[in-house]
């Protein structure tokens, strides 16, 4: 009969969202706010971190923060919960209660133990609750798992199971939304945008599993535990999901295997070693909870501002004018090059077991297929507007051109007889010697053949244009054409 090992297993549950704030609002004021309200900055655990990455996240004391990582002590968190579900003042003796999730047969106690917010430059965010089922049966671990999860609402067509009934200190509540609220404010609902599966969060689970087990049921444990099924699904796996060579599936030493998902992250150790130095159950719980979970946030981040830039894509093409949509996707060009020099790592720790768990989850998360698919979007739609751009400033260089040569040709219309006109006026003796030889009315021929010679200068300079057009015309097929 498997127990877990509750003193040093824990799950952790991530709800990734976004701050819906421009691009350039500074993390700063974001963190500052969060202050207020109690929450205590903290650095990143660097470890074996690459130099770029740790700056990243880590910034010098004079540098532009990129990231934030916020803690929320347990104290703190048992307080704020515990104002929440008594805002009049409930008894203080009852705070730090334990809290209870109301299955069909029974109730599973638990803890929260501490909440994080890791924000990053973007607005992508992660809200992190860790807790900790106060129960060595690993039936209750799977289905705790399984139901907590899902903050909010009812089972129906966007969500496949309703939020659990939690209780505390008396009083019963639908899920952790109220709680998740509380830690976000002064940020309200109309402020962040969820970015994963309607009302459902997603679970890093650190199971220390002893007992008698054969290989097979290992296997299949392995296999509930990665896809978050609870304890009473009735699971008919493929042979090809319980063969311990799966892509989802890395083994970190003997029985100890990290498990990786779309919706979930986890690490299972069959019977750990109970070794003298005291590292698979002392030093490793802390180097998973750190590290690992680190990594897993990073990945996080990256698929989550690729998913944000790609429903911007979405959001941004069908609506407002060309105008409009062009400096939205010069800003989403903009935020994706820096994405791209400042937060897409294709490496981030120096030592082999953190690079490899890394790496998995990119190929897990299709990170490069993602980041490939969001930067063709960005890049086709911003040359589409460009190119947009360029036909009304042709369309516009047209129409003034053909403003000008119409002005010209009225121009030359009236130019010569203009001139002719005029060298009359200059000359008005000689114009009195012409009136007697050749009559009163012999000016207004030479006006009319001035006039002619004008028409027939615009004429030859319209053939001349059109000729020089249909050269540039025939050059640049001829250019195009295949050899």
């Amino acid at each position: 009969m498997l127990q877990v090992a509750s003193d040093i297993s824990f799950v952790r549950f991530v709800y990734p969202f976004v701050f819906k704030f421009k691009e350039d609002t500074p993390l700063g004021n974001i963190a500052d706010r969060m202050r207020e309200q109690g929450w205590r900055e903290s650095s990143f655990p660097e470890g074996d971190l690459l130099p770029h990455v740790r700056d990243y996240l880590n910034a010098k004391h004079n540098g532009e923060a990129t990231a934030y990582l916020l803690r929320l002590s347990q104290e703190t968190l048992v307080e704020k919960a515990h104002r929440l579900i008594f805002p009049q003042g409930g008894s203080e003796a009852n705070a730090g209660a334990l809290w209870t999730m109301h299955l069909d047969s029974r109730a599973v106690p638990f803890r929260l133990s501490e909440a994080q917010l890791v924000v990053f430059r973007g607005g992508v965010a992660m809200l992190t609750l860790e807790a900790r089922p106060e129960s060595v049966n690993l039936a209750d671990w799977l289905d705790f798992i399984y139901h907590f999860r899902f903050y909010a609402g009812k089972r129906g067509e966007k969500q496949d199971a309703s939020a659990p009934t939690l209780g505390y200190s008396g009083k019963q509540f639908e899920g952790i939304k109220g709680l998740i609220d509380a830690l976000l404010q002064p940020f309200t609902g109309e402020q962040v945008e969820n970015l994963f599966m309607y009302n459902m969060m997603l679970p890093f689970s650190v199971l220390y599993l002893d007992g008698e087990i054969d290989d097979m049921e290992k296997r299949r444990l392995l296999y509930r535990i990665r896809l978050c099924f609870a304890s009473w699904h009735d699971l008919h796996p493929p042979e090809s999901e319980l063969s311990p060579s799966h892509p989802h599936l890395l083994e970190y030493a003997r029985d100890l295997w990290f498990t990786f998902a779309q919706q979930a992250a986890g690490f299972v150790a069959f019977n750990a070693p109970r070794d003298a130095s005291g590292f698979f159950r002392s030093d490793l719980p802390k180097r998973l909870r750190d590290r690992y979970f680190l990594l897993y946030q990073l990945a996080l981040h990256q698929k989550f501002r690729l998913i944000h830039l790609s429903n911007g894509v979405s959001r941004n093409w069908l609506g407002g004018d060309e105008k409009e949509r062009r400096k939205v996707f010069v800003q989403m060009r903009d935020s994706l090059l820096e994405f791209t020099a400042r937060g897409y790592f294709a490496q981030v720790m120096h030592q082999e077991q953190h690079h490899r768990y890394y790496c998995r989850w990119r190929e897990v998360l299709q990170l490069e297929m993602l980041y490939q698919e969001v930067s063709n979007e960005v890049r086709e739609m911003y040359d589409y507007l460009e190119m947009r751009l360029e036909e009304q400033r042709t369309k516009q260089s047209e129409q003034l051109n053909w403003v000008v040569i119409w002005l010209t040709r009225v121009t030359v219309f009236f130019a010569l007889p203009s001139i002719v006109v005029s060298g009359l006026g200059m000359n008005v003796s000689s114009i009195e010697q012409w009136d007697t030889r050749l009559g009163g009315l012999w000016w207004v021929a030479v006006v009319i053949v001035s006039t002619l010679i004008s028409v027939l200068i615009i004429i030859l300079g319209n053939r001349l244009g059109s000729k020089k057009d249909s050269d540039a015309l025939h050059g640049e097929a001829s250019s195009n054409s295949p050899r």
